[in-house]
């Protein structure tokens, strides 16, 4: 029997490539045997509808076509069935910042595919986050702070592709302010003022920003990035390093590695979860330990 793979792609990923990124790939599929289920998505929310409802009985996977809002909305759809594991997850990268590719080492499309057909299949952790207005799931950041200013800004320039990431991180860290947080790390408890606090479950978010290089999808861990107090001079210098990883090495910045986190402040302020502006505070981040597979 040949193998079926569903497939949700994004038409308007990474400015309108995902149609054009499918037929770059189905032949790579035809020539192993493999027969395409396609869906595509007509709307914000609509993917997670699709992998949260899809008849997967005899399908060898399910992938997604797009960049990090499409993969997040395949995983929160994913993690709303009943064995979310049931089938693997295959990223196939058609957006702007492609988080959890850069973090597989695989931004060709072409390349992702013959992974998908290889079949070699890891364990994916999913971060649950709860607030009081429900539960999400990320796969690649959890930011609070600064890391919502700057998703803001780059939405806004989103017409400027990829190197709108890059802009806005500039602009936002130019202007920076500390904001009051109680944050809760494994139990310990801190209240003080905070530039920006951001759980990662990939090494890389944005593009090429190496925010978390000692991240791993497969860890059972939250590596959680916090800036207390810093120099605008000293923000530039962070921006100008975290593209190596590097910026790991400067005073202003607090690396830990934690299996639950939980942020609350004064006022009720948003968060960026996986790119997207969503929940508000308080809320707890736990990781679920190998909640999907994915090509790798």
């Amino acid at each position: 029997m040949p193998q079926r793979l569903a497939i949700i792609v994004n038409p308007q990923g990474g400015a309108g490539r995902g149609t054009a990124i499918l037929e770059q790939v189905r032949p790579v599929f035809a020539a192993a045997g493999m027969e395409l289920e396609v869906h595509t998505t007509a709307g914000r929310g609509h993917a997670s509808e699709i992998a949260a409802t899809l008849d997967l009985r005899g399908c060898t996977g399910v992938c997604s076509i797009g960049g990090d809002g499409t993969n997040h909305e395949v995983v929160c759809g994913l993690m709303r069935r009943a064995h979310p594991d049931e089938v693997p997850l295959g990223i196939i990268p058609s957006g702007t910042g492609n988080s959890l590719a850069q973090h597989l080492n695989c931004l060709d499309p072409v390349s992702a595919a013959k992974k998908i057909i290889l079949g070699n299949i890891v364990p994916l952790d999913v971060a649950r986050v709860s607030s009081d207005g429900g539960v999400e799931h990320s796969i690649n950041i959890v930011g609070w702070g600064a890391a919502v200013d700057i998703n803001r800004t780059a939405e806004r320039l989103r017409w400027l592709g990829s190197v709108r990431y890059s802009l806005a991180a500039l602009w936002e860290i130019l202007r920076a302010r500390r904001r009051s947080l109680r944050l809760t790390l494994d139990g310990q408890v801190t209240d003080d003022k905070f530039h920006m606090v951001l759980a990662c479950n990939t090494r890389f978010t944005g593009k090429g920003m190496q925010l978390a290089p000692r991240a791993e999808i497969d860890d059972r861990l939250l590596d959680v990035i916090i800036v207390r107090r810093a120099t605008r001079v000293q923000m530039l210098q962070l921006f100008s390093r975290v593209f190596d990883g590097s910026h790991m090495n400067l005073p202003i910045v607090e690396y830990r590695q934690v299996t639950m986190m939980e942020l609350s402040s004064p006022g009720c302020e948003p968060l960026n979860i996986d790119g997207e502006l969503k929940r508000n505070l308080p809320i707890r981040v736990e990781m679920v330990p190998a909640a999907l597979r994915i090509f790798a």
